[in-house]
């Protein structure tokens, strides 16, 4: 007898104390957060305890999907264009460097590696293009949550933690908007590799960015009066109110509209055959642009303020579900293939980086630096590789078990040798730690700006410290 939709999301939601526990327990332990709701969900899903089987997580894809939703519009909300527009030379040339060489060199990998990989062998030559192709785009994600949390636990402050910033949420929409129009090709070309060319297959992915960049404009204008102006009839109830319950009202209102609105641009996109990460993100990106540059920042830290509010309920339902979703086996035979895909990342990273900021003519002792703050990868490359999933039934899941075990080396390398390289540039207000590769020269103050033609300020970015989801 099959259980109930709404019996799963109840046990879901009954999980809820136990997954809290095993976050606060991976902190403890100086692990990330979201570390511990993965390894719940190992315990808790079907290879585990079976509380969370197959069919339950079947049963939950909604949820994933409004977690996805969420993910996707925070991260383009936390792209103000004003902000970027002061550092842009070095952001710009930062990001391609990156973008370019990881790409290559992941695509290129994955190409070498396709007749051996079991889920690649037996598919023909434009069919591991595709994966390749999908497989470098992933890699180029960085994780905006592990910086910021790193930044909040340091109290990283100054040129080097700003430039990191800016240049990580950059890239974060660069990788969206990649992964759209990768996906969509990378369907046509399966869908015309196997039924031949038709005038559609080559259409269906320009409608599908089309109408996601149509959605995500008016979802973001929607979503800013949203936040900006409530209703009249609202303001009406909440003047009867207490002023302290009056303002928890209120800000449970916003957070409750924002949730709906985001998942409704997910759902939408998903009805009309467009892209609903590419759509979320741009309405983020619309919704914190829209307005002056000074009305931008004020809306930036109120969105950040109802954000903060859906993190612990986004990272606990999203990671403990992608815990769950792991197929251990397939994880430890893809270990090996895995541990190469993170060290040729890690090098690409490392000369992408090198080159972009000597292109953009960032001072000489941060582009041995840079290249440390872009390896962690959590929520966002996970979002992008069960999206995979699902819209590839045939290989998809085992392309999961392959990204999610290279996702899971970069979150756990990732955020200490950051945290080295902010103490190392001298920007650790909050503590001083034990460094890695402190064999870099701390920049002086003569040192520390880049040319007068780009000037680097100290907080480019919004400096709003919300525990990120991303």
């Amino acid at each position: 007898m099959a259980i109930p939709s709404w019996v799963q999301f109840l046990v879901l939601a009954l999980l809820a104390p136990i997954l809290l526990l095993s976050g606060r327990a991976a902190q403890l332990l100086r692990l990330p957060l979201i570390t511990g709701y993965v390894l719940a969900g190992i315990i808790l899903g079907p290879y585990g305890l079976t509380i969370l089987d197959s069919n339950s997580l079947q049963t939950l894809t909604a949820v994933d999907n409004g977690c996805l939703a969420i993910i996707a519009f925070s991260a383009g909300a936390e792209l103000q264009l004003g902000d970027v527009r002061r550092i842009k030379k070095q952001v710009t040339y930062i990001t391609l460097g990156i973008c370019l060489a990881t790409w290559l060199a992941i695509s290129g990998l994955m190409l070498s590696l396709a007749s051996v990989l079991p889920m690649t062998a037996a598919l023909p030559s434009k069919h591991r293009a595709a994966v390749a192709s999908l497989a470098g785009t992933l890699m180029m994600a960085r994780s905006p949550a592990s910086m910021m949390a790193v930044l909040k636990e340091t109290d990283g402050r100054g040129p080097f933690a700003s430039l990191i910033m800016a240049v990580v949420i950059v890239k974060d929409v660069v990788v969206f908007i990649c992964f759209a129009i990768n996906i969509e090709m990378a369907d046509a070309v399966i869908k015309r590799a196997e039924s031949g060319f038709s005038l559609t297959s080559l259409v269906e992915p320009m409608y599908s960015v089309f109408v996601s960049v149509v959605l995500g404009i008016l979802y973001g204008i929607s979503i800013g009066r949203v936040m900006a102006t409530p209703s009249r009839y609202f303001n009406v109830i909440l003047r009867h109110l207490p002023q302290g319950l009056s303002n928890r009202t209120k800000g449970a209102a916003r957070t409750a509209a924002l949730a709906v609105l985001a998942m409704s641009i997910f759902w939408t996109a998903t009805q009309l055959h467009a892209e609903p990460l590419l759509a979320c993100v741009l309405a983020g990106i619309i919704t914190i642009n829209r307005q002056g540059e000074a009305a931008s920042k004020a809306l930036h830290e109120e969105l950040g303020q109802t954000l903060a509010e859906l993190t612990p309920l986004v990272n606990m339902a999203f990671f403990s579900l992608a815990g769950a979703s792991l197929i251990l086996g397939r994880v430890v035979a893809t270990l090996w293939v895995a541990l190469i895909l993170w060290l040729v990342r890690v090098a690409a990273i490392y000369g992408g980086s090198w080159l972009g900021s000597w292109l953009g003519g960032t001072p000489p002792e941060y582009r041995l630096r840079i290249w440390q703050g872009m390896i962690t990868q959590a929520g966002v490359a996970m979002g992008l590789a069960k999206a995979v999933a699902v819209r590839f039934p045939d290989w998809g899941p085992d392309f999961v078990f392959l990204m999610m075990s290279v996702i899971m080396m970069n979150l756990f390398s990732g955020p200490p040798i950051f945290r080295s390289a902010i103490i190392s540039a001298g920007e650790a207000r909050a503590l001083q730690l034990p460094t890695i590769f402190n064999d870099v020269k701390s920049p002086t103050k003569a040192q520390a700006g880049p040319p007068e033609s780009d000037d680097l300020h100290d907080h480019p970015i919004s400096d709003h410290r919300n525990d990120s989801i991303r």
